[in-house]
């Protein structure tokens, strides 16, 4: 396929096929957004409400009370740089309810004002296809394990997270599958605001799939705050991938799989996650260049699974994307 039939399918994706007036109104979406904030907020706090508690329901009853108020310290110390497997897993299960309950919040109310059902945001219409999901987590994971080895075997300093959460190899699986699973929670929560309800809505006026992908990927850089350039330029490169991933296969699934693997290598592999914001750093114009193989090896990966008929076939995606 040329490059100009690659992007009219793109601007022709199922996944906007539906939208109507009331999506194009510009009084609707103006009232959505705060409408949508407030229902986040109330919903966000709900979410980390719940998580909390189950959290410490699970390892009170494990290991007493002590135990459960040593998680707790992941936000109260705030030298700590190296939490345990626990406190990992308790700030990732309060992060995912927090930002699971926000996203579902907002959708759900702004979408209502467009007289949209939440489930409108997830694909064009049809059942979740956990298979992309799955697709996206193996191909993007694999990669980036990949990436991460070679680094290693250069010489470079790898220190991973995950040889230190438990001494027998049981016990990391175990963590690393609830890590996994954590995070693509949290991954759905922002694919369905970003590349869910901010595509759909931005789409209403403008379908140049450059400049919804540009505006998506500025946005979803901007919502972290990340106060270094080079960290906002990667992340921006990353949203304007994953919104290509959406355009081209018609909903979010593929993506909430790719971030989610993007996430975990980093907390698995790289570093570990703390409540310390990233410190201010000069410029990193290496940083360019992973920003760059980030958009094309997301794009790579949407085209892969566009194309490739056996993974079509294995995806159960059998009208061709480019159609």
């Amino acid at each position: 396929m040329r490059m100009g039939e690659i992007l009219e399918a793109a601007r022709r994706s199922p996944f906007l096929g539906d939208l109507s007036p009331y999506d194009r109104d510009p009084w609707r979406t103006l009232f959505a957004v705060p409408v949508g904030v407030l229902a986040g907020a109330v919903a966000a706090l709900l979410g980390a409400i719940t998580a909390t508690l189950a959290a410490l329901l699970i390892v009170s009853g494990l290991d007493g009370a002590p135990a459960a108020g040593d998680l707790f310290q992941i936000f109260t110390d705030p030298t700590l740089t190296d939490p345990s497997a626990r406190q990992s897993l308790f700030l990732l299960a309060v992060l995912a309810g927090v930002n699971l309950g926000a996203a579902v919040g907002f959708v759900y109310a702004a979408g209502a004002i467009h007289h949209r059902k939440i489930t409108e945001y997830v694909n064009s219409g049809g059942r979740f296809r956990k298979r992309l999901l799955i697709g996206g987590l193996v191909i993007v994971g694999a990669t980036m394990t990949g990436l991460v080895a070679v680094a290693a075997v250069t010489g470079q300093p790898i220190d991973p997270p995950l040889w230190r959460t438990s001494p027998n190899l049981v016990g990391r699986t175990l963590y690393a599958a609830m890590a996994v699973g954590l995070l693509i929670l949290a991954a759905a929560a922002e694919e369905l605001v970003f590349r869910g309800w901010l595509l759909k809505q931005s789409a209403a006026y403008v379908r140049d799939p450059i400049v919804l992908m540009a505006l998506n990927g500025l946005l979803f850089a901007a919502i972290h705050l990340d106060p270094n350039i080079d960290a906002f330029i990667v992340r921006a490169a990353m949203g304007a991938g994953l919104t290509w991933m959406a355009l081209r296969l018609g909903g979010i699934e593929l993506g909430i799989g790719a971030h989610a693997a993007n996430n975990a290598v980093i907390l698995l592999l790289i570093r570990p996650m703390t409540t310390r914001p990233d410190a201010p750093h000069e410029f990193k114009a290496g940083l360019i260049a992973s920003a760059l193989v980030m958009l094309a090896g997301l794009i790579g990966v949407a085209e892969l699974a566009a194309r490739w008929p056996a993974l079509r076939r294995w995806t159960r995606e059998q009208t061709p994307a480019a159609a």
